[in-house]
């Protein structure tokens, strides 16, 4: 497939393959300190205000098989008593959440992992029940699920739609029968199918689907192909992510490099082959890679200027506190983010021990609230109208000098226009955005002044 572009209008090496952060947070957690611990998070939680409500995660690591693009804080198990010491810690830690934060107001429940439908009926059963006695889910906007859909046992739709959930997220990623042969996840078109038929049935009626380009043997014609399956199969939302190689980090990647992996300029025409299937399907799209069909919750809330981004992505979700539930969960409060203990054993050990198992995080300054805010309108917008936002914050506009320099190039390129203090991608590839989003982050940027400031 050739990329479409006005010639000279989107020089590619500007910003094709440039390192940024996805921004689900600002700063992003490599920047995370050791020096933010459990008692920083207490005292956060202690200054909620009485009566505001709150968004929970809760973390599920374990995984049945390893799926080798997996990026995820994941385990596999198949040992009942490693699940059962997990969830007797998660419950204590819900418990002593709560016990800080009194019964709250839930707006959003969101459950990810690992693979959360691999507990059992009875698991679930309890798990939710010890949530809904510690908060109040009677109000939630939304109870959302990630799902394995060879996972999915008989009966379990009907026990989701019976604990609340009211949307779930299936990993769909490729049907292509080699792509799936060479990432180690072997799932049917027919067996996703099933999945969204009883989940509909079920009465669970919100379904995403998840895709992933940039993996083995796939080409824009195959994965045009897979978004073709996807859209047959009516979902409300869908995610279009690109595979993030990280093998310094997660070792198992490695082994797909003896397949051959894309290169760049093959892995955005992947993105634009896909992106051009579901948009000539009545989806419509949302930030850099999501999309949604008209009437979305997620859409209604792009296109009035209210969509959010955290940890778990896009979202309409505009609560100002989510609390992480489990290991490697990350929570965010107006003080900053507060991350658990990644590894599930010691995770165990300083929940058993009666502390929280909060092992780093970062607290924010007014200027890391501006930058965060500007970064976030950037991915949620692809715009953002500096000028106003520094008004907003009452932050001296020239302290963003270095900044707007450093978007010199791109606006000469034609990747963006600006007008004023105000910005707007105008290249047709979204994903541009998060280089530009990096012009407002002197952490990524290696800035010394700011690096300097937060260690004195």
């Amino acid at each position: 497939m050739k990329l479409k572009t006005t010639p000279g209008a989107d020089p590619f090496d500007l910003w094709l393959g440039q390192p940024a952060p996805r921004y689900t947070s600002y700063p992003s957690a490599p920047f995370f300190s050791a020096q933010v611990v459990a008692h920083d998070y207490i005292n956060s939680l202690n200054r909620l205000v009485v009566g505001d409500a709150v968004s929970l995660y809760i973390h599920i690591p374990f995984c049945k098989s390893l799926c080798l693009y997996c990026a995820c804080n994941m385990l596999v198990t198949h040992r009942v008593e490693r699940v059962q010491d997990y969830l007797v810690a998660l419950k204590r830690e819900i418990k002593a959440v709560a016990a800080l934060t009194g019964r709250r107001r839930v707006t959003f429940l969101s459950f990810g992992g690992g693979t959360p439908n691999f507990l059992g009926s009875q698991d679930l059963r309890d798990l939710f029940a010890c949530l809904r006695e510690s908060f109040d889910l009677d109000a939630a906007c939304e109870i959302a699920m990630e799902l394995d859909p060879r996972v999915v046992e008989a009966g379990q739709a009907q026990l989701l739609s019976e604990c609340g959930v009211t949307r779930v997220s299936l990993g769909a990623q490729d049907f292509n029968p080699e792509v799936q042969e060479i990432v180690q996840r072997h799932q049917p078109y027919d067996q996703v199918a099933r999945v969204c038929d009883e989940m509909r049935a079920a009465g669970i009626m919100r379904i995403n689907l998840d895709l992933m380009y940039g993996l083995p043997k796939q080409t824009p014609e195959s994965i045009a192909t897979t978004a073709e399956q996807v859209c047959a199969l009516d979902p409300d939302r869908i995610a279009l992510f690109s595979y993030a190689h990280v093998p310094q980090i997660k070792k198992h990647q490695v082994a797909l490099e003896a397949h051959g992996l894309p290169g760049l300029h093959e892995r955005l025409a992947m993105d634009q082959a896909a992106r051009e299937v579901l948009l000539s399907n009545a989806y419509h799209a949302i930030g850099i890679d999501h999309f949604a069909k008209d009437g979305d919750a997620m859409l209604r809330a792009s296109r009035a200027g209210k969509l959010h981004r955290n940890f778990q992505g896009y979202t309409e979700d505009g609560t100002e506190t989510l609390i992480g539930l489990g290991c490697s969960s990350i929570s965010q409060t107006a003080d900053g983010y507060f991350q658990n203990e990644h590894d599930e054993s010691a995770y165990q050990a300083l929940i058993t021990a009666d502390t929280l198992s909060v092992k780093r995080g970062f607290l924010l300054s007014p200027e890391d609230r501006l930058r965060g805010a500007i970064i976030e309108r950037l991915m949620c917008d692809l715009a953002c109208d500096v000028g106003a936002m520094c008004q907003q914050y009452q932050f001296p506009i020239e302290n963003l000098a270095e900044d707007f320099e450093r978007l010199t190039p791109y606006e000469e390129a034609g990747l963006i226009a600006r007008e004023g203090y105000a910005i707007k991608l105008t290249s047709p590839y979204r994903m541009a955005i998060r280089v530009i989003c990096k012009a407002f982050d002197p952490y990524s940027q290696g800035c010394q002044k700011i690096l300097s400031s937060r260690t004195a």
